[in-house]
C-alpha cells in the first residue's frame, strides 16, 4: 500500500471516494439482483437479456460524454454523473414490469458511463495540474468499494430484505459525504491542448491503449464470472474453496493499485505495463496447472497483482496523449474497456461450450501474451 497516504489529504481523499461512491452503489445492485429477478418473476435468461441494456446505455452515452465534461468541467460533470448515478439506483426498485426493467437498467448503464468517464478524467486532470501520480491509488478506492459494499450488502439483505431502505440510506450517506468534499474538485476543468499539439497527433497511441485495456478487462470480466466455475470443475478444490479463485484475484487487485503510482513515477509508465503484463502472463500459467489445487488459486492472486495497475496506467497514458483533450482519450478507453469487460464472459462461455472450460483460460492466457507484446512493441517506437 505504498500509495496510500497520499489520499490522506483531503484534495486527493476528494476524488478518490467518488470511485468508492461508483463500486459501492455497484455492488449494491448486484446484491439485489436476485431480489429484482424474484420480484418480477422472470427466468434467468430474461434476467441476461435486461442486464444487456445495461451494456447499450453504456457505450451510447460515451460519444456525448466526452463534449460534455469538456464543455462544463471535469469537477462538475464528476458531480452531477455521480447525482445522477446514485439516483437510478432507486429505477430497478420500483419498477412493475420486464420492459420497464430493461428501461432502469439502460438510464442506470448509461449514468455510470457517464460517471466512469467523469471520474477518470477528473483524476487525470488532477494528475496533470499537481503532478501527483494518483489514477491507480484512485482505483484501489474502487476495489475498497466494491469489497465493502458486496459484503456489507449481503449481510444486510440476508438479514433485513429491506432494499428501498438500504438504499436510500446509502445514497443519503454518499451524498452527505460528496456534499461535504465536493468543493475539492468542484472547479477543476479539462486541460485543453494548443493547435501546435493537434498536429503532433496520431491514432495509433490511442489504438496500442484500446488493444490493452480491452484484453486485460476482457480477461478481468471473464475471471468474476468464471473463476469459482473453473476451480470446481476443472481444478476440483474442495466446495469451501470455490470462492477463493475470486477473492484472492480481488486482494491482488487492490493492494497493486495502491502500490501503481509509487511504482509508475518510479519505473515509467510503459515499463509497469509491460512487467505487470509478464506478472499476469505468470499467474495465468500457474492457474492453467491443474494440480495440486494450491497452484492455481496462487495464480489468481498473481493475475490480480499484475492486473492491478494495467487499466489505471492505460488511462493515465490515455489522457496525455499530445493533441487529445483529457476527456476524448479517457473516453475512447473507457468504450473499449467497458466492451471488454462486458464481452469476456460471453467469450469465455462461447469456448467452453464447444471445448472446455480449461480450454477457455488457455485463451485468456493467450490474450494476455497478446497484450504484452504490444506494450513491448509500442514501448520501443
Amino acid at each position: 500500500m505504498l500509495s496510500f497516504r497520499i489520499f490522506l489529504q483531503r484534495k486527493y481523499f476528494a476524488s478518490a471516494f467518488l470511485f468508492s461512491s461508483f463500486s459501492l452503489i455497484f455492488s449494491t445492485w448486484v446484491v439485489y439482483i436476485p431480489h429484482v429477478a424474484e420480484k418480477l418473476g422472470i427466468s434467468e435468461g430474461q434476467l441476461g437479456g435486461a442486464l444487456f441494456f445495461v451494456s447499450v446505455g453504456a457505450l451510447l452515452i460515451i460519444p456525448v460524454m466526452n463534449r460534455y465534461v469538456d464543455r462544463i468541467g471535469v469537477g462538475r460533470s464528476a458531480f452531477i454523473s455521480f447525482s445522477l448515478y446514485a439516483i437510478s439506483l432507486y429505477g430497478m426498485f420500483l419498477v412493475s414490469s420486464y420492459l420497464m426493467l430493461c428501461v432502469a437498467l439502460f438510464f442506470f448503464g448509461s449514468m455510470g458511463s457517464a460517471f466512469d468517464i467523469s471520474i477518470n478524467s477528473l483524476t487525470a486532470g488532477i494528475e496533470q495540474e499537481t503532478g501527483v501520480n494518483i489514477m491507480s491509488g484512485s482505483h484501489g478506492f474502487w476495489s475498497l468499494g466494491g469489497m465493502t459494499g458486496a459484503a456489507l450488502g449481503s449481510f444486510i439483505s440476508a438479514r433485513f430484505d429491506r432494499p428501498l431502505i438500504h438504499i436510500t440510506v446509502l445514497v443519503i450517506l454518499l451524498f452527505i459525504i460528496q456534499l461535504m468534499l465536493k468543493n475539492e474538485y468542484i472547479n477543476i476543468r479539462t486541460v485543453h491542448h494548443d493547435r501546435e499539439e493537434h498536429k503532433k497527433f496520431t491514432i495509433s497511441p490511442l489504438l496500442a491503449f484500446a488493444a490493452i485495456g480491452l484484453i486485460v478487462m476482457v480477461s478481468e470480466g471473464a475471471m468474476a464470472d468464471w473463476s469459482a466455475l473453473y476451480l470446481k470443475k476443472i481444478i476440483n478444490v474442495r466446495a469451501g474453496l470455490i470462492g477463493f479463485g475470486y477473492a484472492l484475484f480481488s486482494f491482488g487487485m487492490t493492494f497493486g493499485r495502491f502500490s501503481g503510482d509509487f511504482l509508475s513515477g518510479r519505473l515509467g509508465s510503459w515499463t509497469l505495463l509491460r512487467r505487470a503484463l509478464a506478472l499476469s502472463l505468470a499467474g495465468f500459467l500457474l492457474v492453467l496447472v491443474v494440480s495440486p489445487g494450491w497452484i492455481s488459486l496462487t495464480g489468481f492472486f498473481i493475475v490480480g497483482l499484475g492486473f492491478s495497475v494495467v487499466v489505471p496506467e492505460v488511462f493515465r497514458l490515455a489522457s496525455r496523449v499530445p493533441g487529445v483533450r483529457t476527456a476524448d482519450g479517457v473516453s475512447f478507453i473507457a468504450a473499449t474497456a467497458n466492451a471488454g469487460f462486458l464481452m469476456g464472459p460471453v467469450v469465455l462461455g462461447f469456448i467452453a461450450e464447444l471445448h472446455t472450460l480449461h480450454l477457455s483460460f488457455m485463451a485468456l492466457t493467450a490474450f494476455v501474451t497478446v497484450a504484452w507484446t504490444i506494450s513491448v512493441v509500442r514501448r520501443k517506437k
